[in-house]
């Protein structure tokens, strides 16, 4: 029987050994929040370049384009007469947008008849072709609101009742936890979390692989479920202090890096983040008696990023998805955790507003051992039937 003092020694000669796992949890998470974040750490876009095709030539499809122009994130770049100059400058990625002001714009619009105008994004970036579609909605909402108010004016409403009635509704956007309003600084967070999950499984996946190949830990009679826990617990310690010290690192170097918003409390963070790092190591655990090879682990495992980022409710409620995605969205660590750092970080929460989430994710943490026991006592069951069918044979 090995003892926990020889497991750990065992690991540490594995991980100097294995480039793969020195790579995977040491360098990889440095090296991608970096690379990652370094695509939204311009997260606010100006002057984003787009052109007018103008069918209508008239006084106000050209004050259209100017209002557009006006607006911090959008450059007009020029205007048109058809549509085959601008969707070559837009081809050729010169521009990220076309507007097309349809004929008779003015006359269909200062009748109230209404009149549609299209717009063409390219939609490769989506945080650019986002900004667009904000800021020309605005414009012509405004351009309406306008029109509605010179028309009740001119018919004789008082200024102050025909302002009411041109915008009966007025919206008013208050940013709860998102106070720049901006798609990256929402984004980004959780991407870095993505990233220490997903290597923190790649790498401690390849582990337990090596310990159930190499070691048969589920087919020897002697290891017991308490003598498999304490392997993996003497395994899991020096990813369990490397991966709290990286969730300190990117506390407080990435996030102030980027101009991130981290509110809450510090220590209330950590605790949880170390919870988070016990239930992924305990699932991961789990899943890898699923599997023959490390070679496999890793390439499903490398794949399952984005699967797991869209059904944690993170981009898409949780509520509105398909049952069966729900139950499998609540059985995941990262669901309760990425509810739990988003308040914390963008809303600064504190714990009696998160406790359903805490609940929830120490609840996982417990099945994970629950579901972890379960799958050893049918492995070991088996392996009795199967030295019971040999003795008989």
């Amino acid at each position: 029987m090995r003892s926990f003092i020889q497991i750990i020694k065992e690991e540490l000669a594995l991980i100097i050994e294995d480039k793969s796992i020195l790579l995977t949890c040491l360098i990889a998470p440095i090296f991608y929040a970096f690379f990652v974040g370094s695509i939204y750490k311009e997260k606010d876009v100006a002057n984003i370049p787009i052109v007018i095709v103008d069918n209508d030539h008239s006084s106000l499809s050209r004050k259209v384009g100017q209002l557009i122009d006006t607006n911090e994130k959008i450059k007009v770049k020029g205007a048109y007469s058809n549509l085959e100059d601008a969707l070559f400058l837009f081809n050729s990625l010169e521009v990220q947008g076309i507007l097309i002001i349809p004929k008779d714009f003015e006359k269909n619009t200062l009748n109230l008849d209404g009149s549609t105008v299209e717009l063409i994004l390219n939609n490769t970036k989506f945080l650019t072709s986002n900004d667009i579609n904000k800021g020309v909605q605005q414009v012509m909402l405004t351009v309406a609101g306008g029109v509605r108010l010179s028309y009740l004016i001119s018919s004789k409403v008082p200024a102050e009742l025909a302002e009411q009635q041109a915008q009966p509704i007025m919206p008013v956007i208050k940013s709860i936890f998102n106070a720049t309003n901006n798609y990256g600084d929402y984004l980004l967070p959780i991407l870095l979390v993505l990233i220490i999950q997903q290597t923190l499984i790649i790498g401690f996946g390849q582990s337990v692989l090596h310990e159930l190949v190499h070691f048969k830990s589920l087919s020897n009679p002697s290891v017991n479920f308490f003598e498999f826990v304490k392997i993996f617990t003497a395994k899991g310690s020096y990813y369990f202090i490397l991966y709290a010290s990286l969730f300190f690192l990117f506390y407080k170097v990435i996030f102030p890096y980027y101009h991130l918003d981290f509110k809450g409390s510090e220590f209330l963070h950590f605790i949880l983040s170390s919870v988070f790092i016990l239930a992924v190591m305990v699932y991961t655990v789990l899943l890898g008696t699923f599997f023959k090879t490390a070679i496999g682990w890793t390439e499903i495992m490398a794949f399952s990023t984005y699967p797991l980022f869209l059904v944690s409710g993170y981009s898409w409620p949780i509520e509105v998805m398909p049952k069966a995605l729900q139950l499998v969205a609540n059985l995941l660590p990262s669901t309760p955790y990425f509810t739990v750092f988003n308040k914390l970080a963008g809303q600064g929460a504190v714990l009696v507003n998160i406790k359903g989430d805490v609940i929830h994710l120490f609840a996982l943490l417990i099945l994970g051992y629950f579901l972890l026991y379960l799958r050893f006592s049918f492995i070991h069951q088996k392996r009795l039937a199967l030295s019971k069918q040999s003795e008989t044979g």
